[in-house]
């Protein structure tokens, strides 16, 4: 969460950068939009969805200046990660590699950097499949490795990074414990409805978003 109260100020700029769990028409970033309005409206918060379904981290370098940059953000979240490891799931070498995952990161931060004065919040990637305490789990297994990557990157680079990750997965575990047919994605990846509110309510935590009670942050 953010220590200097609600990241957004007057006619701020939130470019949402990701894959197909950042376009989703009632994702996340619908729902983030609609609480900052609610929660701030005197500060007339503009909010651009750059999300593009398939995307991995390659793809979004090749865009951020296009897509980012010239949309003049006050603030960046970055969701890249799950296309990366799921398309190599199936062994066709379609996946990212770690180390290009990383660059890939690393070279987005400093384009921001170089190019705006924005603010740059990392949303590690959720869930490949919700069994996500089974062992057996490749998939899960993997993006551990790029959850911790980006979290490496927000380290190094004195980057904000969202708990996204484990809000979902602790969400998955606390349902299931009530009700083994709890789910928060249509597909293992795609988060539902109910999965969209919990990404979005983890994003405001980390932009420092004070509740709909005191728009003073």
């Amino acid at each position: 969460m953010s220590d200097y109260g609600f990241m957004l100020g007057k006619n701020g700029r939130l470019v949402c950068l990701g894959a197909s769990i950042t376009e989703a028409p009632t994702g996340y970033v619908s729902i983030v939009q609609n609480l900052i309005s609610a929660g701030y409206p005197e500060r007339n918060v503009t909010v651009i969805n750059a999300g593009i379904g398939g995307n991995k981290a390659p793809d979004m370098l090749a865009r951020l200046q296009s897509d980012v940059i010239e949309k003049k953000p006050t603030v960046v979240t970055i969701n890249v990660g799950i296309n990366d490891v799921w398309h190599g799931l199936d062994g066709s070498g379609n996946g990212t590699p770690l180390d290009v995952y990383t660059r890939c990161l690393m070279q987005m931060v400093a384009m921001l950097r170089e190019s705006t004065d924005a603010e740059i919040v990392l949303l590690p990637p959720t869930v490949i499949g919700e069994d996500v305490d089974n062992p057996d789990n490749k998939g899960n297994f993997l993006l551990e490795k790029y959850v911790a990557a980006m979290k490496q990157v927000g380290e190094e680079e004195n980057v904000l990074c969202a708990a996204t990750h484990e809000d979902f997965v602790n969400a998955i575990r606390a349902g299931v414990s009530t009700n083994p047919e709890f789910r928060l994605t249509t597909d293992g990846v795609h988060p539902n409805s109910v999965g969209a509110h919990v990404f979005a309510l983890s994003v405001l935590a980390a932009l420092g978003f004070a509740g709909l009670g005191d728009s003073s942050g």
